[in-house]
């Protein structure tokens, strides 16, 4: 057994509670590793009286000493954390074995072993690490804050230049019992000749994805009730104003020198993996944002987060895009099971996405063996499936439409 795992599952337990505490849009100083501040950063009067011991700071065990503070916290508020940390080491070495004994891999003939990376180890526990923290805050606030999601794809955009063995595999489309890393246009064609570093196209298009992604982390406002004219005027003063607007231009500047850097320096396989990461951030974006506006649109309210948007990015940005649509369109089977579930025991109807996502990624990556060859046939080119994201966009319209309008029409017969 490899218990070297197990003691970095000790160690990352309470480093996953403290970014869940301490990263949200509102930190709770639950964790022992927090400095004791109310919201308003103002210290509490009983201070002293609340200060975790020593053994506070024991993984796991630790939680059973906190019981002075249920007053500030809850009566039940060590349990979830306690949950977290006991499961942790557990889930890691079960994701070890399960990595390194070739369970990402398709199944490959008898005779054709293949090593499997330890980068791909880390490319699976540090998504699912990241997904754990944003599914808690999204549970406890109904958001997801960047401060996850802009690490976690930077994190993601890096391993993927620098280790490409760490992507998702699939057999060669020549019928032989060769792998490699799934890319934009997989499953049928290889990595396209205009995106490599030999033409100039590849780094326009990942300029241009980093850009989109950058600019789509501003604060943006769009306000069109006063015409087109004062929208476009509100709109760029509103990002003047914004204390995170120059910030994100100094990154858009950092990630374009990098980006041009890397497309010169890079192996082949380097930059494969780094544009196909550009690539998944973008197309996982784009699905999750354009049916946010739609259905917003339609309903009239917020249908997505967009957080929801953010995180889809960092996940395309880890696996790809393809897994990230097959993910998106999963999720709603999950979220209706806990949905009526939470419904039935609470009556409150009310449920963030965003876990519902994360638990969809989580099935789809470690099902990729059994997932993959099914779910191949239905994809096509990136530019087919844009067209076809554009014909799901005008159903969801519709339908919508059509939910609203029997919604007034029944509102109105019962007055």
């Amino acid at each position: 057994m490899n218990w070297w795992i197990a003691i970095i599952g000790l160690l990352l337990g309470p480093m996953i509670n403290l970014a869940i505490y301490s990263l949200a849009y509102f930190p709770r100083p639950i964790s022992p590793w927090q400095k004791k501040k109310s919201l308003n950063n103002v210290v509490p009067a009983n201070i002293e009286s609340i200060q975790p011991s020593v053994l506070a700071f024991v993984p796991v065990l630790g939680w059973l000493t906190r019981w002075r503070e249920r007053a500030e916290f809850g009566n039940w508020f060590w349990l979830r954390p306690l949950l977290i940390e006991l499961t942790i080491p557990f889930g890691l070495m079960w994701i070890y074995a399960f990595v390194m004994s070739g369970g990402l891999l398709p199944e490959l003939l008898p005779d054709s072993p293949v090593a499997v990376p330890l980068e791909s180890f880390i490319f699976v526990a540090s998504l699912l690490g990241l997904l754990v923290v944003a599914t808690f805050i999204d549970f406890d606030e109904r958001t997801i804050p960047d401060a996850i999601t802009i690490p976690g794809t930077l994190f993601a955009l890096l391993g993927s230049s620098l280790f490409p063995g760490w992507r998702l595999q699939e057999f060669e489309p020549n019928g032989t019992n060769l792998l490699r890393g799934v890319h934009p246009n997989s499953p049928y064609e290889s990595f396209s000749p205009e995106w490599l570093q030999s033409s100039s196209l590849g780094l326009i298009l990942a300029l241009f994805f980093w850009v989109a992604w950058c600019f789509a982390l501003m604060d943006r406002v769009w306000i069109t009730r006063r015409g087109w004219q004062k929208a476009i005027v509100y709109f760029a003063e509103i990002l003047r104003r914004s204390p995170t607007t120059f910030p994100k231009l100094g990154m858009i500047a950092i990630g374009a020198i990098v980006i041009t850097i890397a497309h010169s320096l890079l192996s082949q396989e380097g930059w494969e993996g780094l544009f196909t990461s550009l690539f998944g951030m973008a197309m996982g974006g784009v699905l999750v944002w354009s049916f946010r506006i739609v259905a917003s649109a339609v309903m009239g309210r917020e249908a997505l987060g967009f957080g929801d948007v953010t995180l889809m990015a960092m996940v395309g940005a880890f696996t790809g895009w393809q897994a990230v649509w097959i993910s998106f369109f999963l999720a709603p089977l999950f979220g209706l099971v806990f949905v009526i579930t939470i419904y039935l025991v609470t009556k409150d109807g009310s449920t963030p996405f965003g876990p519902y996502l994360s638990l969809s990624v989580a099935v789809t990556t470690l099902t990729w063996r059994e997932m993959w060859p099914y779910a191949s046939p239905l994809f096509f080119s990136p530019g087919a499936m844009l067209v076809l994201l554009m014909i799901l966009l005008l159903t969801l319209a519709v339908s919508l439409m059509a939910v609203v309008f029997v919604k007034l029409r029944l509102g109105n017969e019962s007055q």
